[in-house]
């Protein structure tokens, strides 16, 4: 009995580490992706990233870790000013990393294997990050793209009746969400992604990346005038309605994702 309590305990930490959620989206992400590749798309990413695509997933959270060539987190976030616009000063910014990054994809013949395979792996991992609303930093909200404190009720779906509680918005944004499928392996998320958006590519990859951030930007924006109008507090009905919105963003990051790489991998 005790043998089996153990085991129980030890595979639920495994469900409930926030970490694991995340890795297991992101990789349920570049598998979905992977699937929209062209046949000489998928060669040339197989080449330079190997043929389990899953492996680049948190490769730039590990560059940072070992001192190598990241040295800050704002390489994961996307800065807009008041028109939504890029505000980027420096290369300090995801939007920043990423055509720097398209350009040596377009040249890479001009650049070294390494190059080219961190240029990859640097599309793959900062086109997810942009389309995580924690990761995006608009000028009239001094708080966002920062891991502030806000509040929530809890334990009531039936308005502001429920215990407020504080709570982080990274949290909110980059593991709730995705624990409402904490079993969720890679594949469940490919096939979950299928599902509600396998007819949805035309539709959630249009435009261009200076498309897809000002779309960011906007509903980044219609959120935080949510959390503004309700003076810093969701209701637990409202943390629930974001959940599908939750999912459009990431089915949004896969699809553009498969986007960006067939048009510079060409």
């Amino acid at each position: 009995m005790k043998r089996i309590i153990i085991l129980t305990v030890a595979l639920f930490a495994g469900l409930f580490s926030a970490g694991a959620w995340s890795h297991s989206m992101d990789k349920g992400v570049l598998l979905f992706a992977q699937k929209h590749l062209t046949p000489e798309t998928k060669s040339l990413v197989a080449q330079y990233v190997g043929d389990d695509i899953t492996k680049a997933e948190g490769y730039l959270v590990a560059q940072r870790k070992a001192n190598r060539l990241l040295h800050t987190e704002g390489w994961h976030t996307l800065h807009l000013d008041s028109n939504l616009q890029p505000a980027a000063k420096d290369d300090n910014d995801a939007l920043v990393q990423i055509e720097k990054a398209l350009e040596v994809m377009r040249n890479r013949t001009k650049h070294s294997k390494s190059e080219v395979s961190f240029a990859i792996k640097t599309v793959m991992n900062l086109v997810i990050d942009m389309h995580n609303l924690s990761n995006v930093a608009l000028e009239e909200y001094p708080l966002s793209g920062t891991d502030f404190e806000f509040m929530m009720t809890k334990g009531s779906a039936r308005g502001k009746g429920g215990k407020k509680i504080p709570y982080r918005w990274k949290t909110l944004w980059t593991y709730r969400y995705v624990s409402f499928h904490a079993a969720y392996s890679p594949e469940m998320w490919l096939e979950e992604l299928g599902v509600m958006f396998g007819d949805k590519r035309a539709e959630l990859s249009a435009g261009t990346l200076r498309d897809w951030v000002g779309d960011v930007g906007n509903y980044s924006k219609s959120v935080y005038e949510h959390l503004r109008k309700e003076n810093n507090l969701f209701v637990h009905a409202t943390i629930h309605s974001y959940d599908l919105f939750h999912m459009s963003c990431v089915g949004k990051a896969a699809y553009r994702l498969a986007a960006l790489l067939n048009d510079n991998l060409k």
